[in-house]
């Protein structure tokens, strides 16, 4: 049966925020999540369950800009976070949890994680890492590969951007993003292949599906994947950031690259298929680094800083965030480049209390905060 990819309205978003459970008195990781979605009787669709029961899956609708984005996010987390408070738990946006340990958690009981379990052994086992997905409505296949093939070189830049997991079973791991390594550990993470077309993709799903080597195509765990089922691109290479501003700052921009390059793809704009070692070389810098690094450039013969890489990005897309009504968004992405990355905050916390118990109260008291600012403005 030929894959096809859904209709979509283009451009619309929906974003997932992978956020950490964490009990008040001791702050490490709780396996909560069950309490908290049952409380919440489900909150239509909008709290899930993950693999760990520590974890806490935010998922919006649909939804039309990041404005509507940005109203969907701040209900729900209000809400969670307010059913967390009745059961002692503390909401925490990070990549890694400071300290706790994977050993420590108790998986979710669903029929799905437990096959994966038996498929994965220890990889999945050790799978005690959170991130921010965000799906960007195509219209067609062939448009989303296009897309993802032109997203390539800027993931890196995402992750950069997004870096918030310096911390690994209690050691500070010396990078910006260690969820990044742990995910690499499954058999079908990592960076995307480039694709002459839809059919060359599809040849691709075809051969895991008919190998086993896969079951459905929600095991291709890309940090860019296309999702035919939703008609979306959907980008999954960033660490959940500490806040709903900072979620919504990454979604504005990857929403505008989106656009940029659906609008290249209708002008049939060629492009150059950009060395793999380049590309590969930058991710693994992105998540020494996060914004502190060098990237090399599309040339291929000199490096640039991060933040100036990233800073000009953000620049060079006020045009489409402007006809995206996203212009606001998009500057708090430039105000997080001048702030600096989740990671470095962290440390910073750290390095200060020499306790990484208070860096889990920062991060708590950050969503906290931001989520009470945003939600006494909607």
């Amino acid at each position: 049966m030929p894959l096809t990819f859904s209709k979509s309205k283009e451009l619309t978003l929906g974003v997932e925020v992978e956020v950490q459970l964490v009990d008040r008195d001791t702050l490490a990781l709780a396996p909560a999540s069950t309490k908290i979605i049952d409380g919440l009787g489900g909150y239509n669709g909008a709290v899930k369950h993950e693999l760990m029961m520590s974890n806490l899956e935010i998922i919006t609708k649909v939804c039309g800009s990041v404005q509507e984005v940005a109203d969907d996010l701040y209900g729900t987390f209000n809400a969670a976070i307010a059913e967390a408070a009745r059961h002692d738990i503390l909401i925490c946006g990070a990549g890694t949890h400071p300290f706790s340990t994977w050993k420590e958690q108790k998986l979710t009981p669903d029929a799905r994680y437990k096959r994966l379990l038996f498929s994965l052994g220890g990889v999945a086992r050790r799978f005690n890492i959170f991130g921010l997905h965000v799906h960007v409505g195509i219209g067609d296949g062939e448009k989303c590969i296009y897309v993802m093939n032109r997203m390539l070189y800027y993931l890196p830049h995402l992750l950069a951007l997004s870096s918030n997991s310096p911390f690994w079973e209690g050691e500070d791991t010396a990078l910006k993003s260690f969820r990044t390594v742990v995910f690499g550990t499954l058999p079908t993470a990592g960076l995307p292949f480039y694709f002459n077309d839809w059919d060359d993709y599809a040849r691709l799903i075809d051969c895991f599906i008919s190998t086993r080597t896969i079951e459905t195509i929600r095991e291709i765990w890309w940090d860019a994947r296309p999702h035919p089922d939703l008609g979306t691109i959907e980008i999954r290479i960033c660490d959940t950031p500490a806040t709903v501003a900072d979620a919504l700052a990454i979604t504005a921009l990857i929403q505008a690259l989106v656009a940029r390059f659906c609008r290249e793809y209708e002008r049939g704009m060629p492009y150059a298929r950009l060395p793999s070692h380049v590309i590969r070389q930058n991710k693994w810098r992105a998540s020494r680094y996060g914004l502190d690094g060098e990237f090399i450039t599309e040339a291929g013969d000199r490096t640039v800083k991060a933040r100036e890489a990233i800073g000009e990005l953000i620049k060079s897309l006020y045009k489409e965030a402007g006809e995206l009504g996203s212009t606001e968004y998009l500057a708090l992405a430039e105000q997080l480049v001048t702030r600096g990355d989740g990671a470095s905050r962290q440390l910073d916390v750290w390095r200060l209390e020499g306790d990484l118990q208070r860096v889990v109260l920062y991060l708590a008291h950050e969503l906290e905060n931001d989520v009470k600012a945003g939600s006494s403005m909607r």
